[in-house]
């Protein structure tokens, strides 16, 4: 039987979601910022969308082509809280979803005529349901078709707050005229390569041979690229099966500007890292594979060490990190990107005899459970007083699912 996917991906979610929080800020053009002060468009608003402003533009531009332009940081924790009552309400109309990032995900609902009908109307009966449960601002689009390629790309291309069903009546219509750099899973490389060659719609590729396709694009893609002409499913959506736990908790952040103060960079590393831990233990996980990258302008410097013993402590990992393998460095350029991670997690707990490891356990149930209740960084080191937190963010296509509980 052909499958039935439904590709349900909520309008400019980020800034809609801050419209429908705030009224008076309905029908303007808003920008989201990743933080106060911060200089790139991370989102923008339907009405920001139709001056021509972009995800991933500097605010200085997006500001000549929008001088109106409200721009509001980002609010990542009602973000996520949006996309637990998004699940709720997939999992009302189908048994089994696949939450794809914050304000997307595929419904699987194959097999599932009877309950279903005709798809279009089921389709605007979940749009409904959004709207009842996020509120009556909040738009979506549907994409339908049988595989997860296809139902993105529907949901990409349809009217704002409309369905699209693409099938084999409308199929090769659509691959002809879709452009190539809208595919998901085609970067900005990949797209500008297969301009070269005259390719910007998919439905081109069917006209080029295997032998062309693999000189350019090697054994990989030239086989990639030939199910996207073909409207087949790709292997960027066939996910490998989900572990029952995390294998690896990292944690990067870019500041604002070049730095070489050592009290800057020790500061924002154990900042990055007392987030990192804080998940393995809420995951009741520990690791034994540690690590740290650094990056400059167009320099980097990384990394990493395997460990004898299980750790998931701040007050035990960050010796060995900063002292261990960053103060070891010879530092010759200036920082402005950070990154740790600790991986190798496994659901084990630290059999440690020492007293230290287990007053440390002892403190950070304490601490932990006092931020579960009152929010991250409520309780923190008394060693991260005189800067800004780095607070925890969500990233678009959830690299943390499995601990988000998406």
């Amino acid at each position: 039987m052909e499958r039935i996917i439904f590709h349900v991906d909520v309008n400019s979610y980020f800034a809609t979601i801050m419209q429908q929080e705030n009224p008076a800020l309905r029908g303007k053009p808003i920008g989201i910022l990743k933080s106060a002060g911060r200089t790139c468009v991370i989102a923008a608003s339907k009405e920001a969308k139709k001056l021509g402003i972009k995800t991933g533009e500097r605010l200085r531009e997006a500001k000549v082509k929008a001088p109106d332009l409200i721009t509001i940081p980002a609010q990542f924790d009602i973000y996520l809280d949006c996309t637990h009552r998004l699940k709720k309400v997939f999992r009302e109309f189908c048994p089994k979803v696949d939450i794809f990032s914050l304000d997307e995900a595929f419904l699987e609902l194959t097999n599932c005529e009877e309950i279903m009908g005709e798809p279009i109307s089921y389709a605007q009966k979940i749009q409904s349901a959004i709207k009842k449960e996020l509120g009556s601002w909040v738009t979506c689009n549907v994409g339908i078709s049988h595989n997860k390629l296809l139902a993105k790309m529907a949901g990409e291309i349809a009217p704002k707050g409309s369905v699209l069903v693409i099938d084999q009546s409308n199929l090769d219509s659509i691959l002809s005229t879709v452009e190539f750099a809208d595919v998901c899973g085609v970067g900005w490389a990949l797209s500008k390569k297969l301009s070269f060659l005259g390719v910007t719609h998919p439905y081109q590729i069917n006209f080029l041979d295997d032998a062309l396709l693999s000189a350019h694009f090697g054994p990989f893609w030239s086989k990639e690229l030939r199910k996207i002409g073909q409207g087949k499913e790709t292997h960027f959506f066939m996910h490998a099966p989900k572990t029952d736990y995390m294998q690896s908790v990292g944690r990067t952040i870019t500041g604002y500007k070049l730095t070489d103060d050592e009290d800057v960079i020790r500061r924002t590393l154990l900042n990055l890292l007392e987030e990192a831990t804080y998940k393995i233990r809420h995951m009741d996980l520990a690791g034994r594979h540690i690590g740290v990258s650094l990056w400059g302008h167009e320099r980097h410097w990384g990394a990493h060490k395997t460990l004898k013993f299980w750790v998931r402590h701040t007050s035990e990992i960050f010796p060995l990190l900063y002292e261990g393998m960053y103060k070891q460095w010879q530092r010759d350029f200036p920082i402005i990107k950070f990154g740790v991670f600790v991986g190798g997690l496994e659901p084990v707990f630290p059999t440690s005899l020492l007293p230290e490891a287990h007053k440390n356990e002892k403190i950070s149930r304490a601490s932990d459970a006092i931020n579960n209740r009152f929010g991250r960084f409520t309780v923190y080191p008394a060693t991260l007083l005189g800067q800004p937190l780095i607070r925890p963010e969500v990233t678009g296509y959830l690299g943390d699912k499995t601990y988000l509980g998406l």
